[in-house]
């Protein structure tokens, strides 16, 4: 549950730096059709990228330095992170998938995301 709380973080920035993510998301697994795609950033509840922040399960990141990937509809940020009192930086990377979804990649882990309708 760690990774997956760790891949679900948040990042926050002007719109125009996360608004290709903008929206409401679910974990893409069949387990997670269950979860309210209203309650957002609560266990359970859906994560979402709004104004540029992704709102994860009780974390947040700041997205900054954006680098768009040649031939992607992705985009590398610098992260600075807060979850459950504590505070990091990292390396992370939004990336549109085909279906609407978004995949999170991070140094050795990857999540992707459904968006809710």
């Amino acid at each position: 549950m760690r990774v997956f709380a760790t891949c679900v973080f948040c990042l926050t920035a002007s719109a125009s730096l996360a608004g290709p993510f903008d929206g409401t998301y679910r974990p893409a697994g069949d387990w997670a059709q269950g979860w309210d795609c209203r309650s957002v950033g609560q266990d359970g509840g859906a994560l979402a990228v709004r104004d540029g922040v992704l709102y994860g399960i009780e974390s947040a990141c700041q997205l900054t330095n954006p680098v768009n990937v040649r031939d992607m509809t992705a985009v590398l940020y610098d992260g600075q992170c807060a979850s459950e009192g504590y505070t990091y930086a990292e390396r992370l990377m939004l990336m549109r998938l085909p279906d609407r979804g978004l995949a999170i990649v991070r140094d050795g882990a990857v999540t992707t995301l459904k968006r809710c309708r």
